[in-house]
């Protein structure tokens, strides 16, 4: 029985070819004029996009997709996902969806197919085993997940179970590694129960009678976005008298209206801009679930998040501009479960620019942000830190920054941090290098060296690795390079291992995922005091501090002219250097 899907239609979609087929009964079963799902439509560029979208619709589940031949295989898992390998989960396979609807969350309406809340659960990518087409049709299909909830070894089994002409009913089931965990130690399904999109729960998601997210062209894009809703770029130009246009919903009077605004306390984060709930905006930039507690002993929400991210734009912007970023979510908070996320996934924000960089054996797209507008939607996201590349997009291979991470043992007082970052920048002096300090909001202290771009990332990390050997040789009681903990006792590790290809550090005016709430601060020299510990600036009281520094301490940073090759030179010279 056809149920929306004329002949004629069928007729047209045959004759683009018998590789669109399997979308067929996909495109049958939905009336395109009700449904905001997007209409079958094969992928001509090969992927290998992963979803997972909680479903409820007459039953709860969980769709899981796997993108293979420019279509979403897809398979209906009642009780969804589990990390523990001894436990089988049900699979029953459904008809292939389209790869854009691995960006669909939202509502499809009663009386439809598949009526009900659709959540973007988990997105990523994977990676198959073998040929993935002779496992598909051999029904055992092992892969690896790289998602933002569920990554590690699967492997889907095809059972003889189920009748004759019925789906076909598989089994998903979680590989013994790392990533595995007993059912014992928590259920990811009630641990991260959140889209990883939105933040919502599926009843927030139904609360709001819109598609929340679609990579069809039905949604609103980023220029557009910014044309109705905003003019302003940076906090800067707002106080000099910048107008701000009316968000997306301008088109409702103003007494219509409802904002979201707090009143700061003392040390608060300032959030008197405006935040509009008709729309979920801040400064014309989506942001849902305003109230989402994201520090919850702090107290400090998604908002919050956002509106320190949107106040420090000026002086974070200057050193994440042009470099690839790595971000640190938590998408139920801190203190819960999180990731590191290198390569963006389905449902990236729009608001993040996207550059292909070439690794070990593959290409992958990292992100990169250029505006306040990128800042906001780190908030929406959950990312609760930025990390970045040593170089830049136009010169990926030659670094302009060094780093060197001073991380001390727990039983290393603070005073003597101080004194060891003082030394360290001595040495670095006596080679003729220049460098600033900051806090990492963590443990430690960060020497940033700048430099000429020159050198290669192996040259980069040999120099570091020399400079932190030299340094252990001449005080193997205060210093180790070895990263063991069993070498680090009573200790400050220096940390070289932040420049080779790929590695990152946290950018300076980045929250960190720890208690309180810390940000990695910029300092002077002459500010390095006991009463400035590495997690004194947080991110409540870090725009109060800025707005009481006479002058950057960095401000001389980016006019810093210094080449590798003479302190190269010299170290080859002392023979700590081949």
């Amino acid at each position: 029985m056809q149920t929306g899907f004329s002949t004629g239609l069928e007729c047209d979609i045959l004759k683009r070819g018998a590789d669109t087929v399997a979308l067929v009964e996909y495109q049958r079963k939905r009336h395109f004029d009700k449904t905001p799902e997007p209409e079958a439509k094969l992928s001509r560029q090969t992927g290998w996009s992963y979803v997972i979208q909680k479903h409820d619709a007459s039953h709860l589940h969980y769709d899981f997709r796997l993108e293979l031949d420019g279509v979403l295989k897809s398979w209906a898992v009642p009780k969804g996902p589990s990390l523990d390998p001894s436990i089988k989960r049900l699979a029953m396979q459904v008809e292939d969806h389209p790869v854009g609807y691995g960006g669909f969350e939202g509502i499809i309406p009663e009386g439809e197919y598949g009526g009900g809340t659709v959540m973007l659960w988990d997105t990523g990518s994977w990676e198959p085993i073998g040929d993935p087409h002779e496992g598909y049709r051999q029904g055992k299909l092992k892969f690896q997940l790289h998602g933002e909830k569920l990554t590690g070894g699967w492997t889907l089994i095809r059972t003889n179970l189920g009748e004759s002409g019925k789906s076909p009913q598989w089994l998903l089931i979680k590989e013994k590694d790392q990533q595995a965990k007993p059912a014992s130690k928590g259920d990811i399904l009630v641990q991260s129960p959140l889209s990883v999109v939105s933040g919502r729960d599926l009843a927030e998601i139904a609360n709001v009678r819109e598609r929340v997210w679609s990579s069809n062209s039905k949604s609103t894009t980023k220029s557009e976005r910014k044309s109705a809703n905003r003019t302003s770029t940076t906090p800067s130009e707002n106080k000099a008298g910048g107008k701000r246009s009316q968000p997306a919903s301008a088109g409702k009077t103003k007494s219509s209206r409802k904002k979201v605004i707090a009143k700061p306390t003392a040390n608060e984060i300032d959030i008197r801009a405006d935040y509009d709930s008709a729309s979920e905006t801040l400064a014309g930039v989506r942001l849902t679930h305003p109230d989402k507690l994201l520090y919850p002993e702090e107290n400090i929400t998604k908002l919050q998040l956002a509106s320190y991210y949107r106040g420090i734009a000026q002086w974070i912007l200057p050193h994440i501009k042009h470099r690839p970023l790595v971000l640190v979510r938590c998408p139920d908070g801190f203190g819960k479960e999180s990731f590191y996320q290198k390569h963006p996934g389905i449902g990236t924000p729009d608001t993040f620019r996207q550059i292909p960089i070439r690794e070990s054996n593959k290409t992958e797209n990292y992100v990169l942000i250029d505006d306040v507008d990128g800042l906001i939607s780190l908030a929406q996201i959950s990312a609760l830190e930025v990390h970045a590349w040593g170089s830049q997009e136009d010169k990926l291979e030659r670094p302009d920054r060094l780093i060197f991470d001073l991380d001390p043992s727990p039983e290393v007082t603070w005073p003597r941090v101080i004194e060891s970052a003082r030394e360290v920048r001595k040495f670095l002096q006596d080679l003729g290098l220049e460098s600033f300090v900051k806090t990492t909001g963590g443990k430690g202290l960060h020497l940033v060296v700048p430099i000429e771009r020159r050198h290669d990332w192996d040259e980069a990390k040999a120099f570091c690795k020399a400079v932190a050997d030299a340094i252990v040789g001449v005080a193997p009681q205060q210093y180790t390079s070895n990263m063991s903990k069993a070498a680090r006792t009573n200790k400050i590790f220096l940390d070289y291992l932040r420049n080779g290809r790929g590695a990152t550090a946290i950018v300076p005016f980045s929250p960190r995922a720890r208690p309180g709430a810390p940000v990695s601060m910029p300092l002077a020299w002459d500010e390095l005091s006991p009463e400035i510990h590495s997690n004194h600036f947080t991110i409540r009281n870090a725009i109060a501090r800025l707005s009481t520094v006479a002058n950057d301490p960095w401000k001389e940073l980016t006019a810093v002219r210094q080449s590798l090759s003479t302190p190269i030179k010299t170290l080859k010279k002392l023979g700590v250097l081949s």
